[in-house]
């Protein structure tokens, strides 16, 4: 059996139920296990699951333990990327930047308890759920036999909280320095450039409302809460106001934001408020990417009946990178950051119906887009 990462050898069920039927004979573990408010289990040394706390179990909505018995974590809690290949969770590409994995390949290598902190992309009824956790191996020997006490905590609220406290005060901070900017020099231009000016104030104003709008958002659709509201919309006229808008951040200082001139102009129904958000979000990261005197595209294009709204921009991603876009609190610029792409693809497929995804490529750059 191949793999991409860890070992994909599996104990015989066999094996597994013999291992289970011993750890029960051990005095009050079964009493501790259950007694403790967070996930705990014990794996063999193939991180085969061969006990485990109720906990589990009704975060699963099973009944036995039996269901998850020769099981590996992520296939237990269905991970997005556990079934990718045939040896199953920990033997796929994505596996590697598994924090979950890592953890548990540094505790039998050292033999030492080893803690770490995963994000973890599950998938229940075609829908995703996303979490942060802190996760704990601890080496365990019992009948000779090797085994690891495997903990999960859900520190997914305090990421989070911590996260949008620093994105929050970033953004804002970023466009109210333009708008200190602005105010530093409207006195002193000429009355004929006032009114471009003006146009830009209102603009830099405005930004300031969408990244208040923005975490109010994204907090809603986490909990189930956004009511989408669809109005008519002109595409060409929509990415041009963006591109308007944008131009006057701080990040697209000596950069340039273009429409696509092979871009159709279409009419549509969708929420101009989620979809603003989710384009903000592209052109922004692009922004961020790209060096003084390099360009942001932005694109509208018709593909049977759906309409596809991409934004390029010429950087290329690394794989180790690639391989981790759209985890909550994954981020390339440092600790407290990534909740851009996350909020893409939960407001744009959860809410807006809608498919978010990437391509990049040395020759080709990086193009995010979203098809509704």
């Amino acid at each position: 059996m191949k793999t991409k990462y860890a070992s994909p050898e599996r104990s015989s069920n066999e094996t597994i139920l013999q291992s289970n039927s011993s750890l029960e004979n051990i005095s009050y573990l079964n009493e501790v296990f259950c007694s403790l408010s967070y996930i705990f289990c014990i794996l063999n040394e193939n991180r085969q699951i061969v006990y485990t706390n109720d906990v589990l179990l009704k975060k699963l909505g099973i009944e036995s333990a039996n269901e998850v018995l020769g099981l590996r974590f992520g296939e237990a809690i269905n991970c997005r990327f556990a079934f990718e290949e045939e040896g199953g969770c920990g033997t796929s590409e994505h596996c590697r930047y598994c924090g979950a994995v890592n953890t548990m390949l540094k505790c039998q290598t050292t033999g030492e308890k080893t803690t770490g902190e995963c994000r973890i992309r599950t998938v229940a009824e075609d829908i995703e759920n996303y979490l942060d956790v802190e996760v704990t191996a601890t080496p365990f020997v019992y009948e000779e036999k090797n085994y690891m006490i495997f903990s999960l905590i859900d520190i997914s609220d305090k990421k989070r909280r911590a996260m949008i406290e620093r994105i929050f005060f970033h953004d804002v901070l970023n466009i109210a320095g333009g708008l200190r900017g602005f105010f530093d020099i409207f006195s002193i231009i000429d009355e004929k450039e006032r009114e471009k000016y003006i146009q830009m104030g209102a603009s830099l104003s405005q930004q300031v409302l969408d990244e208040i709008t923005a975490h109010r958002l994204l907090t809603q659709a986490e909990n189930n809460e956004l009511v989408v509201k669809p109005e008519s919309i002109d595409s060409l006229q929509f990415i041009g106001q963006i591109a308007t808008d944008l131009q006057f951040l701080e990040v697209a200082k000596d950069k340039q934001i273009v429409v696509d001139t092979t871009s159709v102009d279409v009419n549509f129904n969708s929420d101009p408020i989620l979809l603003r958000r989710i384009l903000n979000n592209m052109i922004k990261n692009a922004l961020e990417a790209s060096m003084p005197g390099e360009m942001v595209t932005i694109s509208v294009s018709k593909i049977d009946e759906k309409l596809k709204f991409a934004v390029h921009n010429p950087k290329f991603i690394p794989r180790d990178i690639e391989l981790q876009v759209f985890m909550r609190s994954f981020s390339t610029k440092g600790a407290q950051r990534g909740l851009g792409t996350y909020s893409m693809k939960i407001i744009g497929e959860q809410i807006l119906g809608g498919s978010v995804d990437f391509s990049t490529s040395k020759t080709k750059g990086t193009t995010f887009y979203i098809v509704l």
